[in-house]
């Protein structure tokens, strides 16, 4: 098998954009894809004992702009959810931010960015019906079939690096762990950094778990991408056929 870390690192490097807008303030452009289809950016600020870095609002600000409003109800609660397991705090004007030692940069810059692609996926609502969200499906699809799980599971992996899963099954004496990711709209992008995360973790912890991902596929999803979750032994479950899981679910 082809060492795909590494291969990803080395995307991740070459795609990577850094400028300096002003003195102390930096911009990092990241080769990840909104909704927009428009690159993720996130913004350095130089302070006298470290650094504060934002996307200077631009996450739920294009959220707003397609209606999505995520200000009370359901989607407020995911949303504080989906910022407290990244470790990610929100200002006034909706800035997502995070502070950072020179020590801990590349972590936090890294949770900021998992928990921007986590946000803009998570609310990519159906055009059938605007009030559904993804997450609470898979959600309530586990609770109907009686699978035991611990919500919102987080792993290190071998780079020193977290890894979200949103729900994770203990190992039984017929199975072993098994975690799932739900992915609202699959892209080529969000397949990459899947695999990443997983063998990351799988290399940390080699205790032959499985990883299961929920994907929404009321919208096509690229064939590429979900040929490249199977040869990496990630198991992808479109909506459509979610039945098909069960058993191997509640083994």
């Amino acid at each position: 098998m082809k060492d795909f870390k590494l291969q990803y690192l080395d995307w991740l490097n070459a795609n990577i954009q850094q400028s300096e807008i002003r003195e102390g303030v930096y911009r990092i452009t990241l080769p990840y894809l909104n909704r927009s289809n428009d690159m993720m950016d996130i913004y350095i600020l130089e302070k006298k004992d470290g650094f504060i870095l934002t996307d200077d609002g631009a996450t739920i600000h294009n959220l707003d702009l397609v209606g999505v409003s995520l200000s009370k109800g359901r989607r407020k609660d995911l949303l504080d959810q989906t910022l407290l397991s990244f470790g990610i705090r929100m200002d006034e004007e909706q800035a997502l931010y995070t502070e950072a030692s020179p020590d801990n940069l590349p972590l936090r810059k890294h949770m900021l960015s998992q928990c921007m692609l986590k946000i803009d996926d998570l609310f990519f609502l159906s055009k059938r019906n605007a009030k559904s969200v993804f997450v609470d499906d898979v959600h309530d699809f586990l609770e109907s079939n009686d699978v035991r799980y611990i919500q919102g599971a987080s792993f290190t992996g071998k780079s020193g690096l977290p890894t979200m899963y949103d729900f994770s099954i203990p190992k039984s004496k017929k199975s072993p762990e098994r975690n799932i990711k739900v992915v609202n709209h699959l892209t080529n992008d969000s397949a990459r950094s899947i695999i990443f995360g997983w063998t990351d973790t799988t290399d940390a912890r080699n205790n032959g778990a499985k990883l299961f991902t929920f994907i929404n596929d009321e919208s096509s999803s690229p064939k590429d991408a979900i040929n490249a979750l199977n040869q990496y032994g990630i198991t992808p479950v479109l909506w459509s056929c979610r039945e098909d899981s069960v058993k191997l679910l509640v083994a």
